[in-house]
């Protein structure tokens, strides 16, 4: 195929490493590596693992434009804010910056025109300011929905009335106007069809988080106790309480363990593994560079996943991805119907258990606890690494550039 250029709109990218960054620097990598002309518009981020260049990024580093916002008065502040409510027509996060980032991507488009934008969450504003220049240039928009939207998260903060009505309108407007709309699983796009986007039809196609080819040696020995790791944040929006109390159980069974973390973790938590006398057990580090991270995840005999207690779990967690490209065993405490569970169940190697039944998590985690060193690793061709493998996610993108006719 030939070379596409790509315009590649969002809120979350590389120097600034979150987990919705991320997904967006591997797709953005991979597109780059086959050849793909990537251009990426996007703005600083505050709540991040890092937030400077590191070697696994640099190499696109020229190609990531980060647009000025900033206001030198109060009065500049103002003036911005009303020429971004009369031309994006709603009071919504990301006007003042879409202005600037409007200026640079239209300069880079009279430079080399696009074929095509693609524009990706976890703010909405992309699929607007994308929309927008897709039809004054009148190429085709791809709009990805990573997430649900804070109207319609399970477990979210709640939201006005207002502001509801307001995501509400946004989304279905973007979701008609995309050339197509792309999901990283069909439970979440299944949702947003039974919420904000009853009732309108538009092109979509399911697009799972991108893997990585791993360009060093993948280490599975095993050596002294087993030792499992969780990367990334511990906040309120998941309980850890039934997990807390089974690894206290097994370790007053006398069975040895190290449960290693690396992200940020509020100080209840900490707290409760002190009460519980669990400091010897479960080792806290501070959050990694993501180059870091997946070298320090070789070392480890599992990789565990930690879902909130949803009804239904309809995300796909971006470590999903990365966890299968080392090809480690991995532990999930999932709802009991939901994506993670989809993806691991049955398979050798992935160990599932509902998060919701203490007893269950318990008698799991025990049994791979005394069964160790012995350990199960996954097959090659399972289920979640044959769809998040980066050939086959970038097969799909480009039949979907063909079917554009880009």
């Amino acid at each position: 195929m030939r070379s596409i250029r790509i315009l590649f709109i969002t809120t979350a990218f590389p120097p600034y490493e979150f987990s919705e960054a991320l997904v967006n620097a591997k797709l953005v990598k991979s597109l780059m590596n086959k050849g793909h002309d990537v251009h990426v518009v996007s703005r600083p981020a505050t709540i991040v693992y890092a937030n400077s260049w590191s070697g696994e990024w640099e190499p696109f580093r020229d190609q990531v434009y980060y647009p000025n916002s900033s206001n030198k008065s109060k009065w500049e502040f103002l003036l911005k804010t009303i020429k971004g409510l009369l031309r994006y027509k709603l009071p919504v996060e990301g006007i003042r910056w879409g202005l600037e980032a409007e200026i640079l991507a239209n300069k880079l488009h009279q430079d080399k025109p696009f074929d095509v934008i693609m524009t990706r969450m976890p703010s909405l504003f992309p699929h607007m300011l994308g929309l927008r220049l897709g039809a004054l240039w009148k190429v085709p928009v791809i709009c990805n929905w990573n997430d649900p939207t804070d109207d319609i998260r399970p477990f979210g903060n709640k939201v006005s009335k207002c502001r509801s009505l307001l995501l509400k309108y946004i989304s279905r407007k973007a979701f008609k106007s995309a050339s197509l709309n792309t999901f990283p699983s069909k439970r979440l796009r299944d949702h947003y069809l039974k919420t904000n986007l009853s009732g309108i039809s538009s092109p979509t196609e399911i697009v799972p988080h991108i893997g990585f080819y791993p360009d060093f040696e993948l280490n599975h020995n095993q050596q002294g106790i087993v030792k499992i790791a969780h990367a990334g944040n511990m906040l309120d929006n998941i309980n850890l309480d039934l997990l807390l109390v089974s690894f206290k159980s097994i370790w007053e069974k006398g069975l040895s363990f190290e449960f290693h973390v690396f992200g940020i973790v509020q100080q209840k938590l900490l707290s409760k593994i002190e009460a519980m006398g669990l400091e010897k057990a479960i080792i806290i580090h501070n959050p990694l560079r993501y180059t870091e991270m997946i070298l320090r995840l070789m070392e480890f005999d599992y990789l565990m996943i930690l879902e909130a207690q949803y009804e239904e779990g309809i995300l796909m967690l971006s470590k999903l991805s990365d966890y299968a490209s080392l090809g480690k065993p991995i532990i999930a405490l999932s709802p009991r119907n939901g994506v993670t569970k989809d993806y691991l169940m049955g398979e050798k190697g992935f160990y599932v258990f509902d998060n919701s039944n203490q007893e269950e998590i318990e008698i799991g985690l025990t049994e791979i606890i005394n069964e160790f060193p012995a350990i199960d690793f996954p097959r090659s061709d399972n289920r979640l690494w044959t769809d998040v493998n980066p050939s086959k996610i970038l097969e799909t993108y480009e039949q979907i550039f063909d079917r554009l006719y880009i």
